[in-house]
Order: structure tokens, then sequence, then C-alpha cells
């Protein structure tokens, strides 16, 4: 076998040569010891501290390792040659321990997955390729047989594992008429907000009032906001933690719950039924960055992760309409948060993960979902972690301890956060949103 070592270390696609060639050598060295061992039946093999009840199982676990390695060292050599003739390597579904080893167990491995961003398709839009425009969304027709055509920068995506989505950017003062349009048109029962109006932009400079998400429903009980022939109701608001535990003080609120009845009143139409919406805007995940760790003493990045998960699920519950999702472009965090969901479902109902297709097919209809490299890291970090929590992942893979590579991952993604932000996350909430 030819070693890895030989490699030119300059090229940047083989800057983890070195520890996949430690990978194989320790996996062929376990693979040594399991003909020895295999004479003595009924005897258990340890590796690393992790028992095999048989032999045969611990030879098996290794030469599934080998073939991981053997695959990722594959992916990493022909990637340039790929590049080179304008094609893309075509993603593929992976059982969980497979893509976990071959994601998690290289050295630097958050430089890998930086790596598998980089080679994602960046996309293209319908609006880029009949207009020659630079921006990056689509005006369509959501309104069926009406005639009107709603300018509102939104896709429809799915569905994808039985998930449906509508990715939009924030109402701003000349969208918002055409948002709740949107909304009316597309029967939309759920609104995911993962921004809050005139939050704190990640580059100041570029502030622009007329351009930012403004604050398009009312918070207070009984108050009305009419965007005609709209007139959209506050029927319920909460201020929460998290899901059964309400906000004592407005600074202690993580996101806010209301419930809202839609009117539509057409003078030269049949009346219409109201609708009601429950909206949930979250409100500790700042522009450009992660979710905030709250309370920030106790609580843990991933520990915040999972608690998402669990809040949109208790309070979005799935319906059958599609989950309307923004933030204030609709790119980065609502691309995270739909990526996220859709890799989920494929995990529970598969048992696989392809978070690589995954951001691609999102991408097919809005492009450039996920903006950047640590957003994607993310995504695979809490993946992991819910693999781990629901037993996809076993505590111990390949002869490594699981915790310890995902926790050297998140040790890895904090860093590089803070250093992109150089320490300053943004948690600036405008006193005026918590009116409750």
């Amino acid at each position: 076998m030819v070693s890895l070592s030989a490699i030119d270390p300059k090229d940047r696609y083989y800057r983890d040569a070195n520890a996949i060639n430690d990978l194989i050598i320790d996996a062929l060295i376990s693979e040594r010891v399991y003909k020895v061992l295999a004479v003595r039946k009924n005897q258990r093999y340890l590796a690393d501290g992790t028992g095999f009840l048989t032999p045969r199982m611990g030879g098996f676990h290794e030469n599934r390792l080998i073939r991981c390695v053997r695959e990722r060292e594959k992916e990493i050599r022909t990637k340039h040659v790929v590049t080179d003739v304008g094609g893309k390597t075509p993603s593929q579904d992976m059982k969980v321990d497979r893509w976990f080893l071959t994601r998690f167990s290289i050295e630097n491995a958050y430089g890998g997955l930086c790596e598998e961003f980089f080679s994602l398709d960046g996309g293209s839009s319908a609006w880029e390729a009949q207009n020659g425009k630079g921006n990056p969304f689509i005006a369509t027709p959501l309104g069926g047989n009406t005639n009107r055509q709603l300018k509102i920068n939104a896709q429809r995506i799915g569905p994808l594992y039985q998930g449906e989505y509508l990715a939009s950017e924030g109402p701003t003062m000349s969208s918002v008429f055409d948002f709740w349009c949107m909304v009316w048109q597309e029967k939309v029962e759920r609104i995911l907000s993962v921004n809050f109006p005139h939050e704190e932009r990640l580059y100041p400079a570029i502030y622009d009032p007329s351009k930012e998400t403004i604050q398009y429903w009312p918070i207070e009980i009984g108050k009305t906001v009419a965007y005609m022939p709209f007139k959209i109701t506050c029927i319920d608001t909460r201020m929460m933690i998290s899901p059964g535990i309400r906000a004592v003080k407005p600074n202690d609120m993580v996101y806010r719950v209301t419930h809202l009845r839609i009117s539509y009143s057409n003078p030269i139409g049949d009346p219409e039924p109201d609708r009601e919406i429950v909206h949930m805007c979250y409100y500790r995940w700042p522009d450009g960055c992660l979710p905030i760790p709250w309370p920030v003493t106790t609580a843990s990045y991933a520990a915040t992760a999972l608690r998402i998960i669990d809040i949109v699920e208790r309070e979005l519950p799935q319906s059958s309409s599609s989950l309307l999702v923004h933030c204030h472009a609709g790119l980065g965090r609502t691309g995270v948060f739909i990526a996220l969901d859709v890799a989920l479902r494929q995990l529970y109902q598969n048992n696989t993960v392809n978070i690589k297709g995954v951001v691609e097919k999102l991408r097919e209809k809005r492009a450039r979902a996920v903006m950047n490299p640590w957003q994607y890291a993310y995504i695979n970090v809490v993946v992991a972690e819910k693999a781990l929590q629901c037993g996809a992942l076993s505590s111990c893979v390949g002869g490594h301890s699981v915790r310890q590579l995902i926790d050297r991952m998140w040790t890895d993604l904090f860093e590089e956060v803070h250093r992109q932000f150089q320490g300053n996350i943004l948690t600036y909430t405008p006193e005026m949103m918590y009116t409750s």
C-alpha cells in the first residue's frame, strides 16, 4: 500500500493525509490482532476499552473502519480531479456510524467539514437565470388561479422526508403586504421567525432601515394590524424560556409564541372564514452566528441546539400546511434550520445521513442557503448529538469515543465562531420587542 505520508503536504486537499494514514495503520494492526485471536474461540476482543462478544464481531467492526477510512482517503484524493473537470461528487446516503467516522474521526475534522462546505454547489435561481441579476431570491406567483404575482422573496421547498417549507426573507416595509398575501394564499398555519424586528446586524455599516424586518404581527392581546385586505389580530401571546416555562422578566425571554387570527376582507368577492396562525419568534440567534446558549452561565451550545429542536416540535407541531421559516435574508439561519430539520427527518425515518445532499437539495430551490462553514459544521454536529441521544449512534464506534469526538467538534466550532466575531457575540434585543 502506498503511504499517504509521501503526498505533497503543500496540497490543501491532503492536509489530513497523515491522520488518515495513521488510522489505516491502526486499523490494519487491529485486523492482524483479530486474526490471531480468532483461533481462540469464546474470548473477548478488547480494543481501546471496547469489548466485543466474539472475535468475529471485533474483526467485522475493524474491517468496517478500514473501509470507511479508505473511502474517505479516496474522496480526498479525487476531490481536485472532480473540480478540474467541472463536475461534482454525487453525495450519497450513509449509515449513521459510517457517516460519523468519515466526518468526525479524522484529524482536523472541523477543517474537513469546511472543505466539504466549499465543495457544495452554490445553486442558482430562476430569478438570476431569467433576469441576470445578482439577487439570490425568486419572485414567483403563489396565488393559484389569482392574477396577482407576488414580489416576495420566498421559495417552496420540499416535500423532503415528508417536510414542506416556505423559505422567505423577513417582511420589510415594502414587502409586508405580499408577505401576508403569501401566508393567505399558501394557507400557512405556522410561522417560525429566527430573527426579530430591527435586530442588530452582523455588519452595522450596511444597516438599512428600509430593508430590515419590521414588526409585522401584533404582540398585544386584542390588538389588530391591517395590511388591507388583511387584518391580523393577536389572540394570545406568551414570553417563554422553554416549553411550559414562561419568562417573568422580558430579559429572560428566549422566544415568544403568538396566536393570531387573520381575516380577509374582499369587497367584491365572497366572504371567507377567518384563519388562525401560530407564530413563534426566536430571539437568541444572532445574525450570521449560532444560537446563543441561554442561560449563559449554565447552558452549552450543544444543549441549546437540542433545546431549539424540542421547542419547535412542541410549539409548532406538524400540520398539513408548509412551515414558513424566515430570518433577515432567508439564507443563513433559515437555511440552517430547514437543513437541520430535513436531516433529522432522514435520520429518524431511514437511519441514514446525507447532510451535503440535503443542503444541495435546499440550494436547488434557494441559492446559497446555509451561508458559511461554521453553520454547515453546526448542522453536522447537531445531527451527531441527536443520533447519540436517540441511540442511532452507540457510545463507541470504531474504537473511538463518540462523546469525545463530538466535544472536540464543538470546541473547534466554538473557537472558530469567536475568532470570526472576535469574541463579540451579538446579544442586543430592542426594548420595544419586550412589550407584553
